[in-house]
């Protein structure tokens, strides 16, 4: 089909409802650019400009250079930063689809600011703006909040959290998302680093029928395997009067992830609770979780939207929308260790270096193959309604109504087996390790883990089922009064929002009965799997297979008939569960004033919005956990607080081309919903003792002062150099208080009452922050080289981002940096488009970042920087068909983890690399 002539239709406040096809006549808008690049990017600007004024003199006014694929996708985005009233950056449809990426968390890691939070796998799955983790960035769909489950936890098991996890649904179900930097008035409060707007498609976006489908092969090196992946859009725009619209994405996805650890590192003096070590080697550090992990996350999504548009008149405008997200995943984090973290005698032989054990020789070390299975169903609804009116002249009127629910049931199982000796009881053994660069090698006299499944008994299965559900209703009415006078327009609105956050959690233990020895129970020879494993780098020592565990088997051997097998019993806990259950309810009430003023160029807005919380927490009192006498107590506390959050948003056009940009407003960004809880959860318990957390109803929200200051220079329509600074003065950010209390809790191997130690943190408010940094950016069309080689352009952004904190303890590694900050990231982008054949190489790269304030040991964990290099391209076969190509992680990166604010090494992960091949029809 030949291509029609198609143009964009853009409103006043730079949303841009498009056709598929886009006119230069339309500028350019950009990222923050990059000074360092400017003499490459002016030449071709200005050769572009040259080049095109002719053409454009002559085409007239009839006829538009029609430009499209990558280089319309970029220029959207452009032209609705250029538009906004603050500091924005975009990304179209174009660059969700074309980007090599599995989410739409990875397309946002391109603009700047944005960095990306990975899971054990590599797949992205929430971001970080600002030097700010995903907590403090609010996601709007469709203009509702976007609830969610949580973000994070090394095995996918997090919860409580506030910020959104993209893993549910898939990047081509929307058409364009929008990255607000700044604060205004009529925005949702909520995101202290700033806000996120996705919106799925629309019929009006389109004329007519459009039909758009795709199909995917998927496939992942370490597994050696191809998933289907599916796409399609079907929309009928009827005369801009009725529109409906459908689109559909599924997936099936095989993750892979090998990792070889020296765990976390403390003083000796944790572990050595056998013969007594001298001071000196006590005081030393040594690596406590000497261990292989397998991480496999075979997983199936389903993700769906509808719209429907109804116009009766020039100055009414209905809007319906529903999305609908499934999310089907089978977790296994196979874990084969000899940790070094109790039970330890003095040892052997040991090498010390600046208060570091980098080699010894340990005896009394437990081996074990430990598995940790998550199985994970999650539901996400949304469905909202609103209107736009024009009841008289200058007048608009917005009213707004919605619902969303987001519904995960997990069962997070624990299954270990520990090797025995020839006396039939567990063996520890003698384990040496050596530190080398990145990695730490290891070995034992016992296992290879790879030939003795018999030799590993029976310990412990510990089953976790629970059921996470986050939901909101709201509702707001926005009205708009529109003027001929320097005073443009006034806003007023009011906002109702209630949202509930419910955990229900139980757990169970398989345990042996009293006076049976560990020979009389199945062993690990009964259910025993091998499975591949690969670290590059990791040295003779790590073997090419790990045991591992058989799921299927395990369940016919230890439950056959769905009860415990002879030897064994089940032993419910109801008040550990009842401690990790809660309940969060949140009702909020806002109102806003904001008043915009324009004058030759200049333009001004200044606003106030009014939010009121009310909070009602409850959960649990256990008394008597695990006795006989244990008494469960339901209690609930509630808090109500205020708070006025002032703005102001000023944007000069300096000329046609540059533009200055200032803004400051006052934000807040309430607790995680897991944090008020009145509930605690304690992890790693055996005879040493174990940690645990707890909640905190009375924490106030954080509140931030911002500032900003941009400067933009549209030079050419895909070019664009700018700049702009931020600076954050954050009040009231959350720390943590550490106290130990001693707790009687049934020991891992028999079952047996034994009294420890446990280690709780609670978070409390108090901490000041500061946060300071710049964003810089390019890009260009490289129109000045000749011939085809005028067909390529390139994106380059980088971030500076530095953060303060006056935390309690002295030397704190949170005062280097917050929680997700990387001092440095960039971007780069190479990209060629001559309207038939499109491909980009996509860099991306961040600094050194603090991972995990404290682990199960309370040890704070970094990541090392990271880059990863990406490959898209398509080739148009025909005006309809348009063959793709995808390749990610193209040089097979690692992930280095380091421990303490010492750096030491705590592990190195083997990511996949995937391709991606297929087809696109678009009618």
């Amino acid at each position: 089909m030949a291509a029609a002539r198609q143009t964009a239709c853009v409103s006043r406040r730079g949303h841009s409802m498009t056709n598929g096809r886009f006119t230069s006549r339309m500028k350019g808008l950009g990222s923050v650019s990059l000074a360092a690049i400017a003499a490459v990017v002016l030449l071709p600007g200005q050769a572009e400009a040259q080049q095109q004024a002719p053409a454009d003199q002559a085409a007239g006014a009839e006829e538009a250079i029609v430009v499209t694929g990558v280089r319309a996708s970029i220029q959207r985005a452009l032209e609705q930063k250029r538009n906004a009233d603050g500091i924005v950056d975009a990304i179209t449809a174009e660059d969700m689809g074309k980007f090599p990426d599995l989410n739409l968390s990875e397309s946002l890691q391109r603009i700047p600011g944005v960095t990306l939070d990975r899971n054990a796998v590599g797949e992205g799955q929430a971001i970080n703006l600002r030097g700010l983790g995903p907590e403090f960035t609010r996601v709007e769909i469709n203009g509702m909040s976007g609830t969610s489950n949580g973000t994070g936890g090394r095995f996918g098991n997090s919860e409580g959290g506030r910020g959104f996890n993209f893993e549910i649904l898939a990047s081509e179900l929307f058409t364009n998302a929008t990255v607000y930097k700044t604060s205004a008035a009529d925005q949702e409060e909520g995101g202290l680093a700033g806000l996120v707007r996705l919106e799925t498609p629309k019929p009006f976006d389109y004329r007519g029928f459009k039909l758009s489908a795709s199909a995917q092969g998927n496939y992942s090196e370490i597994a050696d395997k191809v998933d289907p992946r599916g796409a399609l859009l079907i929309s009928q725009n009827f005369d801009d009067v009725f529109g409906i619209s459908a689109s559909l994405a599924y997936a099936e996805t095989t993750f892979r992830s090998d990792t070889a650890e020296g765990g976390s590192w403390r003083p000796f003096a944790g572990a050595n609770t056998g013969t007594r070590a001298s001071d000196a080697v006590r005081a030393a550090l040594n690596a406590n979780g000497t261990r292989y992990y397998h991480f496999a996350d075979d997983r199936e999504t389903l993700g769906a939207t509808l719209a429907m548009q109804y116009r009766p008149s020039d100055t009414l405008l209905l809007t319906v929308d529903g999305l609908y997200g499934n999310l089907k995943s089978d977790r296994l984090a196979l874990r084969d260790d000899m940790a070094i973290e109790s039970g330890a005698n003095a040892p052997l032989a040991t090498t010390i270096e600046n208060g570091v054990i980098t080699a010894g020789q340990f005896t009394g070390i437990q081996q074990r193959v430990g598995a940790n299975f998550l199985t994970t169903e999650e539901d996400f609804y949304q469905v909202n309604a609103r209107a736009e009116w024009q009841p008289a002249d200058g007048w608009t009127v917005r009213p707004f109504v919605g619902y969303s629910r987001r519904k995960a049931d997990r069962s997070f199982d624990l299954y270990s087996f520990r090797l025995a000796g020839q006396n039939g009881s567990f063996d520890p053994g003698v384990v040496s390790y050596n530190v080398r660069g990145n990695f730490v090698d290891f070995s034992s006299t016992g296992t290879d883990f790879m030939s003795n499944p018999q030799n590993f008994l029976f310990n412990v299965f510990i089953l976790r089922p629970s059921q996470d559900k986050d939901e909101e209703f709201s509702t707001k009415l926005d009205v708009e009064r529109s003027f001929d006078s320097a005073l443009d327009n006034i806003k007023f609105g009011i906002r109702y929002a209630d949202r509930d956050k419910d955990r229900v959690a139980t757990q169970e233990r398989l345990q042996r009965s009293a006076g049976v020895a560990a020979t009389a129970v199945p062993n690990l020879g009964s259910v025993y799997d091998l499975v591949d494993y690969h670290v590059s780098g990791a040295g003779s020592n790590a073997p090419d297979k790990l045991l591992s565990v058989d799921l299927a088997k395990l369940r016919d051997t230890f439950y056959p008939g769905g009860k415990a097998v002879t030897g064994t019993f089940v032993r419910p806990l109801p008040g550990f569960g009842a401690q990790q259950s809660y309940g969060i309810g949140e009702k909020t009430f806002n109102a806003y004033a904001q008043a915009e003023f324009k004058l030759d160029g200049f333009q001004l807005i200044s606003g106030v919005r009014y939010v009121r919380t009310k909070q009602t927490s409850s959960g649990n009192q256990v008394a008597n956990l695990f006795l006989p006498t244990e008494v469960i107590t339901p209690i609930s506390k509630s808090k109500t607080y205020s708070a006025f959050l002032p703005s102001l948003t000023a944007r000069y056009n300096l000329t046609d081309e540059l533009v200055l940009r200032a803004a400051y407003s006052r934000t807040l960004t309430r607790p995680n919903l897991a944090d008020l809880a009145p509930s605690e959860t304690v992890a790693g318990i055996d005879a040493g003792g174990g940690t645990g957390t707890r909640g905190n109803p009375d924490l106030d929200p954080y509140f931030a002062d911002n500032l900003d200051v941009g400067l933009e220079w549209y030079f050419a329509p895909e070019g664009l150099i700018a700049g702009n600074a931020f600076y954050k003065d954050i009040k009231g950010f959350i720390d943590t208080r550490t106290f130990t209390q001693a707790r009687t809790f049934p020991r891992q191997s028999d079952g047996v009452l034994v009294t420890g130690p446990i280690v709780f943190t609670e978070p409390v408010n108090g901490v000041s922050a500061k946060i300071k940094g710049f964003e810089l950016a390019a890009q260009s069309r490289l129109s000045f080289l000749p011939g085809p080689f005028s067909n390529l352009g390139v994106i380059l952004n980088y971030t500076y981002t530095d953060s303060s904190a006056d935390f309690s303890v002295a030397n704190d590694v949170r005062s280097r940096g917050l929680p997700g900050l990387s001092k440095n990231s960039f971007n780069a982008v190479a990209y060629y488009d001559d309207g038939r054949f499109d491909a980009r190489l996509a860099y991306a790269w961040r600094d050194r970042y603090l991972a995990q304030f404290s682990d199960d040991f309370g040890i704070p964990r970094f990541t090392d920087t990271f880059g990863q290099l990406d490959f898209s391209a398509s080739y148009n076969i025909t005006d309809n068909l348009t063959a793709q190509v995808q390749g990610l992680n193209l040089t097979k990166e690692q992930t280095i983890n380091q421990s303490s604010g010492r750096y030491l090494p705590y592990g190195v992960a083997e990511l996949d690399r995937r391709f991606l091949f297929g087809l696109r029809l678009t009618y």
